[in-house]
């Protein structure tokens, strides 16, 4: 049970718990803004450079936004422990299983599961076998190494991952039997010699791309290091159509938690097919995320008494409140089907 004291003090703040009239009716407003973007845009198929902004020029990202932006994942891990699933940490988008056709969310479904819906989903569109080497850039708590781990017993994993705080939870609660080798860098950084050319069988990205710059720069070293026939796989936020403000996080309300963050429209990914072949996409409608995120925004406010002010200072607690409620408000507009994720499935000749 919160404490009440600490819900009278953090209201008189102006900071509102989950739940309450004050913080739904914040949230409405915020979605009343992007449903009113969405509409000015809907349709626009202009491509990113038509607005200044290219997937395909200048570095992989810039290390300093990045910096910045790994430094979202390095706050303290009681933080995140106190909102994630327990099973994977998983810090991404869980699967409930809405689509367009029908955008309801059975809330029945456990974070956990919803989780483990996501990773099962994605090792049937990549393909995943047992004896596979598997690539996973950006790994974060390393919940897809975990869930491969456990569900195929001659996997072999690399995970990749420039946060410390990160990777050593990995190394402290993950037994993976020789079976995993995990790089703590970022992926353009990477020694020739750390992953030896034509290695791995499977290449997945989960929620990365929406801090790299140069896709194409990336494809080309995921080409490097997948076999002749290898997969790759990208999960990744994406507006259904062009909104050149979301191309840029510096351009939105975004740029507080996400630095040199980029929305790309779902039909770029697509268009890169230099390096490697595109095979199939999906839009995954954004009602998974709203959901994922408000049971995020309620699991931190149920810890909210053990957080505040041993782990978080006010300000910091008013920071993640309206981070969980700026970011639901993007994704509860037209049901999800304006701003969800997607699926980008590539392959290698």
């Amino acid at each position: 049970m919160t404490d009440k004291l600490i819900l009278n003090e953090l209201g008189a703040r102006g900071i509102h718990a989950y739940g309450s009239d004050a913080l739904q009716r914040f949230e409405q407003q915020l979605s009343i803004y992007f449903k009113r973007e969405y509409k000015r845009w809907s349709g626009n198929t202009s491509r990113p450079e038509d607005h200044g902004k290219s997937s395909s020029d200048g570095e992989i990202a810039s290390h300093t936004e990045g910096h910045e932006s790994v430094e979202h994942y390095n706050r303290e891990l009681a933080l995140y422990q106190a909102f994630l699933d327990q099973r994977y940490m998983a810090y991404t988008m869980a699967y409930y299983g809405a689509t367009d056709d029908d955008p309801s969310i059975d809330h029945s479904i456990e974070l956990e599961q919803a989780q483990t819906n996501k990773y099962a989903l994605m090792v049937d569109r990549l393909q995943i076998e047992d004896g596979h080497t598997v690539l996973d850039l950006g790994c974060g708590f390393g919940g897809f190494i975990r869930y491969l781990l456990d569900r195929f017993p001659g996997i072999r994993v690399i995970g990749i991952n420039p946060s410390e705080v990160q990777s050593d939870y990995i190394t402290q609660n993950i037994d993976h039997g020789g079976r995993l080798k995990l790089i703590t860098r970022y992926i353009d950084q990477l020694e020739a010699d750390t992953i030896k050319p034509e290695s791995v069988d499977r290449v997945v990205s989960i929620g990365v791309l929406e801090h790299i710059t140069n896709i194409q720069a990336l494809s080309a070293i995921i080409a490097t290091l997948l076999k002749p026939g290898g997969l790759c796989l990208h999960h990744i936020i994406v507006s259904r159509d062009t909104i050149p403000q979301f191309l840029n996080a510096e351009d939105t309300m975004m740029s507080d938690y996400f630095p040199g963050g980029h929305i790309w429209p779902y039909s770029e990914l697509m268009r890169h097919d230099r390096h490697l072949q595109p095979l199939q996409s999906w839009f995954i409608n954004g009602m998974n995320y709203w959901k994922t995120l408000d049971e995020w925004h309620r699991r931190f406010w149920q810890s909210i008494d053990r957080l505040y002010p041993a782990v978080l200072s006010i300000e910091q607690v008013d920071y993640w409140n309206r981070y969980f409620s700026l970011c639901k408000a993007m994704f509860i507009p037209d049901e999800g089907r304006a701003y969800g994720n997607a699926h980008y499935l590539f392959g290698k000749g």
